[in-house]
């Protein structure tokens, strides 16, 4: 017997020698695509399934790769107690057949070919095996890789909605798992790359509305690419939805509608022959449709894999390629051009010093109207107390007074002007446009108040003292003061 033992111990120890990449004899077997090898090795030692190379690649993760659905299943099977889900750069098993997937999905049903279209309908997507593996492994589904993308996070990069809905459906508490590069969740990926089907599936379930105010590392919500992105479509599907705040706002301080509102001015800039835009929608769809998403070793985006479908290019010399260079494009993507966005945030930076403007204009419009209406009540000479006119001023029939009576009506009414486009211009849904109508409206009528207050005290005091010399030469040095440019600055 002790013999025995020996012989099994010493062929297992000969089954799991590595080499210099630290691939067992598995791992060869599976590169190779050897199926009948793979079965007797898992046959006499399954806990082959476990062991991971150089690379941190499980002889299941290298299947699936491979796109050896035939092994991976035998071996997700055969080892159930020992299987490794483990791949490269952090990711697991389910990173890789939702980058494989979406390849086939994004090839048969958005590439116009009549010749690969069949593939789809004869099984090419293994549903049956995803579903297992996220059944055995549940924790593969929320699990990130080095960068913190999930399999949602890549699933709805790229469109994928069946992996969205099967992910969703099997754990939803993915869709809150925000990656490291971004701190993005799965609705901005999907936003951001434009895939309005795979948004959908976030909309409809009522335990994700939380999801449309979730803010990245910059601040932004999903609206927020979107309309940086010029992706109409999705703001439509995305304003649809239960509690979305208009008015949050980026670390840039932008709402949504700064950044609609923005890119119609640049709009009306290039219809009138300034080509020298900013943000403009044109330029990020135009980024969109160079953007091929493939490196050395990166994963191929939608787009890259529209182009290469017929080579299928997904693959490295190991296997399938890492999302590195999906989730780098989709970081550097967002303005489009930093002399582009230059404009936008100086602009937004003088919107901050005419608000501190505005502030001070409401303050003095307030005085000016609590002074002027105090006045009104108030006035020079005061009132009769007795007989027929008696409440009516006692100088109401000077001119003097009927001077001061209708500057101070004036002043009060400017005043009230000025208060009122402040209140008026709060009220609209943007910012921008609150600073440009205070900029242009209040300040007027408040300049205008204060020279008909100025008129409603010299002639108030007039009344008062109709023959004083002091007055009329105050008046006049006064007069002399404003009409000279030099005092006033």
């Amino acid at each position: 017997m002790q013999k025995i033992w020996d012989v099994e111990t010493g062929a297992r120890q000969l089954l799991r020698m590595v080499n210099l990449e630290r691939d067992t004899a598995l791992h060869v077997a599976v590169q190779y695509g050897n199926f009948e090898v793979v079965k007797e090795l898992i046959k006499e030692d399954p806990e082959l399934a476990k062991y991971e190379n150089k690379a941190g690649e499980s002889a299941l993760f290298l299947a699936v790769d491979r796109e050896r659905y035939d092994i991976a299943s035998h071996i997700l099977s055969a080892a159930p107690d020992y299987c490794s889900c483990a791949g490269r750069h952090g990711m697991n098993v389910l990173h890789a057949l939702v980058i494989h997937t979406s390849n086939y999905i994004v090839t048969r049903d958005r590439e116009v070919n009549r010749e690969l279209r069949p593939l789809r309908i004869f099984g090419i997507i293994p549903e049956d095996f995803v579903r297992e593996v996220m059944k055995k492994n549940l924790f593969t589904i929320t699990q990130g890789d080095d960068s913190g993308w999930t399999p949602l996070h890549i699933a709805a990069q790229m469109g994928n909605e069946k992996c969205v809905k099967l992910l969703l459906e099997y754990d939803n508490s993915s869709a809150y798992v925000k990656n490291k590069e971004g701190v993005r969740t799965a609705l901005h990926a999907a936003v951001e790359s434009g895939e309005h089907e795979a948004i959908r599936f976030f909309m409809e379930g009522p335990e994700f509305e939380v999801l449309i105010n979730e803010q990245d590392e910059e601040g932004n919500t999903p609206i927020h690419l979107a309309a940086i992105k010029g992706h109409d479509r999705i703001v439509s599907i995305l304003k649809k939805g239960r509690g979305l705040d208009l008015n949050a706002k980026n670390k840039d301080s932008f709402t949504i509608m700064d950044i609609f509102w923005f890119q119609k001015e640049l709009e009306h800039i290039r219809e009138n022959g300034d080509g020298k835009g900013m943000i403009g929608s044109d330029s990020v769809k135009e980024e969109n449709q160079n953007n091929l998403l493939v490196d050395g070793k990166g994963m191929a985006g939608p787009n890259s894999v529209k182009k290469e479908s017929q080579n299928n290019l997904l693959v490295d010399d190991k296997g399938m390629a890492g999302p590195s260079s999906v989730k780098k494009e989709s970081q550097n993507n967002l303005l489009v051009d930093d002399k582009r966005m230059a404009g936008f945030c100086e602009e937004r930076e003088s919107t901050d010093s005419v608000e501190k403007n505005s502030q001070t204009n409401l303050l003095v419009a307030t005085l000016i109207a609590t002074v002027t209406f105090t006045a009104a009540f108030t006035v020079p000479g005061g009132f009769q107390s007795q007989g027929v006119d008696e409440g009516s001023a006692v100088l109401s029939k000077r001119a003097a007074f009927q001077a001061f009576l209708i500057a101070n009506t004036l002043a009060f009414g400017l005043s009230i002007t000025s208060i009122l486009v402040h209140f008026l211009a709060s009220a609209t849904i943007t910012d921008v446009v609150f600073h440009r109508r205070v900029v242009r409206r209040a300040p007027l009528f408040t300049n205008w108040s204060i020279i008909a207050m100025l008129v409603a005290f010299i002639s108030g005091t007039y009344t008062v003292v109709p023959q004083s010399l002091g007055i009329t030469a105050a008046v006049i040095l006064y007069c002399c003061f404003l009409s000279n440019p030099v005092f006033l600055w």
